[in-house]
């Protein structure tokens, strides 16, 4: 899986900057430790002159605790070469008097001392002499005291770098919200308002193919609505000659096969219906910001659909009647609630009873639809939002399969969500729950 640019971005800057940290602090470390040797060999050289321009007695010099703030804690130790006698036995470290003047390292006494030697104008030679894992301790700690500032900045630059990038990254993420918030049908152009330049001229090409697609899906809409009413005028002068024609004498057979065709014409006529109720709940923007009474309109179709309802022996009944102003065209709610209604009909049994609900909630409304029919398999619950798609077994009832495809359509236009479940007796029918969001 390919890692995100955010995620890369950080992670490469952060290596360059525990690589670039790491390679300064190491340099600081050497560096550092060079410059605590170097101060501590000047620091014996001036001890040596310290002690060459005192003029005194070897034996002295010898037995003194301190020379002018060089304490024994800072085990300096000062020989005089040649003098083994004064030195009471030779107390540890021995120097041998063959040493060179200048800097050297020896080792005395298995211990290695950092020395060094110097002949003043009376011939009188000075050692100046510390051990070096003294020396070495304190240049260590010399030189890690000045990688405190590594150790702290470095995770601080780290966090800043990826506070910094998340804050970069922040209107592209707001952009991917943006668009998944939006409904299936929207082609507006995205805002590419305060996006970083290099992703402009992306979000640019985005926005013309939205555009292209959008042109596309008005022209099927189109396409689909004038097909579906250029077809209206002589599917009624057909209807209208099959009436007649059933209105003559004829034979038994022929008044069968009209009565066929009749039946033929009427399913057509009702999916041309469906085809342009379809086209019209799809145009987007139509009458934006208009509202309707989720109640009156519910009243209004139980009044329309209870002729049905009788041809059928269908107790039909509105149990919650509540009310709630919904973002909706009254004509968009009109047609939603009908086909709910009208659907649970159809494929309720004779006998059978269709329940019709209102509830009002904290910040939404409920239209419920539930029936005694045979319901829907669960495995096929998307796909009966598609247009002309019809469950298996039902092919007894007349319909085009459009009803739950302009519901989709409403509600998506509306911002409301349908919800398909068991009524309340598992296996015995279907529950249809339509949330819309109050204005």
């Amino acid at each position: 899986m390919t890692a995100s640019l955010q995620y890369r971005l950080s992670a490469s800057i952060s290596l360059a900057v525990v690589a670039v940290a790491g390679s300064a602090a190491a340099f600081t470390f050497v560096a550092s430790l060079n410059d605590a040797n170097i101060a501590q060999d000047k620091q014996l050289r001036q001890t040596a002159g310290i002690i060459s321009r005192l003029q005194a007695e070897p034996g002295a010099l010898a037995a003194r605790p301190k020379l002018r703030g060089i304490s024994l804690e800072e085990r300096i130790v000062v020989r005089f070469l040649g003098a083994e006698d004064a030195q009471a036995g030779r107390q540890a470290p021995y120097f041998s008097p063959r040493m060179p003047d200048g800097l050297q390292t020896v080792t005395s006494e298995n211990e290695s001392w950092r020395v060094f030697v110097r002949t003043d104008a009376h011939g009188v030679r000075v050692a100046v002499a510390q051990q070096t894992s003294v020396r070495n301790a304190a240049a260590q700690r010399s030189a890690l005291r000045s990688l405190i500032p590594f150790a702290f900045l470095a995770p601080v630059l780290l966090v800043l770098v990826a506070l910094l990038i998340r804050k970069l990254f922040a209107p592209l993420r707001a952009l991917a919200v943006q668009v998944g918030q939006r409904s299936h049908d929207d082609a507006s152009a995205l805002a590419a308002a305060g996006l970083p330049r290099e992703v402009q001229p992306f979000v640019a090409e985005i926005n013309r193919l939205l555009m292209r697609v959008g042109l596309a899906m008005q022209r099927q809409r189109r396409f689909i609505a004038d097909a579906a009413h250029e077809l209206r005028t002589p599917l009624a002068a057909m209807s209208l000659q099959g009436e007649r024609l059933a209105a003559a004498s004829m034979p038994a057979e022929a008044r069968e096969r009209t009565l066929a065709l009749a039946d033929g014409l009427k399913r057509t006529r009702l999916m041309l219906d469906g085809l342009l109720a379809l086209a019209r709940s799809q145009q987007g923007g139509r009458d934006a910001g208009a509202q309707a009474s989720l109640g009156r309109t519910v009243h209004t179709v139980i009044e329309d659909v209870v002729p049905l309802a009788d041809e059928r022996g269908i107790d039909l009944g509105l149990v919650h009647p509540g009310d709630a102003l919904v973002q909706a065209a009254p004509v968009d709610l009109h047609m939603l609630v009908k086909n709910l209604v009208e659907n649970a009909i159809r494929y309720a049994p004779p006998g059978g009873r269709v329940d019709v609900s209102v509830l009002g909630g904290e910040g939404s409304a409920e239209l419920i639809v539930e029936d005694t029919g045979p319901g829907i398999p669960e495995h096929e619950r998307e796909r009966v939002f598609d247009a002309f798609y019809r469950v298996l077994g039902n092919g007894e009832q007349t319909g085009s399969g459009l009803g739950l495809a302009i519901v989709k359509a409403v509600a998506d236009g509306a911002g409301a969500t349908v919800m398909l479940e068991d009524a309340a007796a598992p296996g015995q029918g279907l529950r249809v729950r339509v949330r819309f969001p109050l204005p």
